[in-house]
């Protein structure tokens, strides 16, 4: 049968199912903590704006001889370890000789994705060109770019063109010979392949939170040992996917994650991340399920996490039952060939806090490796303990736990040295941590750098300082 290319109207009420009723009900917008597509900077630092003057780096790898200019009036070229002045609120132009690369908001870092704005092929010739530059021909060691090459690059050389003809454009290979450069320009391949292998070093920067008083989100990353994650959700149980389309099996739920974690692809918006967990407890929240469009990418002072999302339809009613009876009434059959309408969706991660000789930040029981225990104590009065491995097993000794997460409230004292924890909401790791055995009392270094808990059982635990 062929079906007519026009709109059908089917009357669908006699035929709603009560699953269809409990999944338009349950589909929200999402209940972990709360973000927007905005800076969540302001929470990493007890909801002060950051303000005056402070430093940024470019990065591929450190780009070395850019001239800037900040809208505050800061100007300069960038050192060996690219770093670059401005102040909280500028944007920043970056120029190679007359060519203008990019005028981004200032930020801790800055990489070619930021200059390239959402021109792929501007983000491909801007690696091309700043590696191709580097004095030594090897971007491993930094780039650094001289005076004279730099003088030579003229506002005519087209970072829109296409990477195979810009790579072997007159223009590039002009400001090489000025700048005594020695062998060929890079190629795409080359370029991008070095950039893919700073991914995990960019990303790794910081530990980042997401949190408010509810729930909490944690990535805590190395690039060292071939790239290890740890990651924490403290979330309720959701059955909806990223386009909020919900069914009768969970998706996502409180737990904790640990494996590998690499990039294989990037483009405009970030890095394509690949988690692969040898530990997940949270089934398909965290990073180890990420879908094909999801890239991460930072700028510093946030983790910036988009998708390609589908666009949600707009709700006409105010009641559920008001708006189930809105759609059930008409349903209107598109045709095949309407394009699905979708939309980028950020999420932000802040930086974690940390008061440098206060109870405020990250703290593990071993601070050099990702697969430890890993405590968190929030400004705002909330605490969480991201736990890979839980209760171990030991000769005589059955487990009471695996591994999980807990998130809960505390206080702490200064004077007293008492830490109390309080409400549970979330604690997952069964008897590991401090929902069966809590902490009596801190000790903290005067350094600020180690911490000393006496529990409640009268054991020990020392802690270490990971968040800066």
């Amino acid at each position: 049968m062929k079906f007519s290319q026009k709109e059908r109207n089917i009357n669908w009420a006699p035929l709603l199912p009560l699953a269809f009723v409990l999944g338009l009900a349950s589909c929200g917008d999402g209940k972990g903590p709360s973000s927007s597509g905005g800076s969540s900077s302001s929470a990493s630092s007890g909801g002060k704006a950051e303000k005056g003057p402070t430093t940024g780096r470019l990065l591929d790898t450190a780009v070395g001889g850019v001239a800037y200019a900040a809208s505050s009036g800061a100007t300069g070229t960038t050192d060996e370890k690219g770093i670059f002045k401005y102040s909280h609120g500028d944007t920043v132009e970056f120029k190679l000789g007359s060519l203008i690369l990019g005028k981004p908001k200032g930020a801790a870092i800055v990489t070619p994705m930021e200059l390239a704005g959402e021109s792929s092929a501007r983000l491909h010739n801007l690696l091309i060109l700043f590696q191709s530059l580097d004095a030594d021909g090897n971007p491993e060691n930094g780039i650094a770019i001289p005076p004279s090459a730099a003088a030579a690059v003229s506002a005519s050389i087209n970072l829109d063109s296409d990477p195979a003809e810009f790579s072997a454009s007159a223009e590039l290979q002009k400001a090489r010979e000025a700048g005594g450069v020695a062998g060929p320009a890079k190629t795409q391949a080359q370029a991008d392949a070095h950039f893919l292998s700073q991914g995990i070093s960019l990303l790794s920067t910081n530990i980042w939170v997401k949190h408010d008083g509810a729930a909490a989100s944690v990535i805590r990353a190395s690039a060292g040992k071939g790239g290890e994650y740890l990651e924490g959700e403290a979330t309720p149980d959701d059955s909806c996917d990223a386009n909020r389309v919900c069914g009768g099996n969970l998706v996502s739920k409180a737990g904790v994650e640990y494996g590998a974690a690499s990039v294989s692809e990037f483009d405009t918006r970030g890095f394509k991340f690949i988690g692969k967990p040898e530990i997940d407890t949270n089934l398909q929240a965290g990073l180890s399920h990420p879908r094909p469009t999801w890239r991460l990418r930072t700028d510093g002072s946030d983790l910036i996490a988009s998708d390609i999302v589908t666009v949600q339809r707009e709700r006409k009613q105010a009641s559920l039952f008001g708006e189930l009876f809105h759609i059930a009434g008409t349903l209107e059959i598109s045709s095949s060939k309407e394009p699905i309408k979708t939309e980028v969706k950020e999420s932000r991660y802040s930086r974690m806090e940390n008061d440098p000789k206060g109870i405020v930040g990250a703290w593990a029981s071993d601070p050099a490796v990702i697969k430890t225990p890993t405590y968190f104590f929030f400004s705002n009065g909330k605490f969480m303990m991201v736990d890979p491995i839980g209760d171990a097993e030991g000769a005589g000794h059955a487990s009471c736990g695996g591994p999980g997460i807990e998130f809960s409230s505390y206080s702490y004292d200064t004077g007293s040295k008492a830490l109390t924890f309080k409400g549970f909401t979330y604690d997952t790791n069964g008897c590991a941590g401090f929902s069966d055995n809590g902490a009596a009392s801190v000790d903290i270094s005067a350094d600020g750098n180690t911490a000393t808990l006496n529990k409640t059982d009268k054991s020990t635990l020392t802690l270490y300082r990971v968040s800066k």
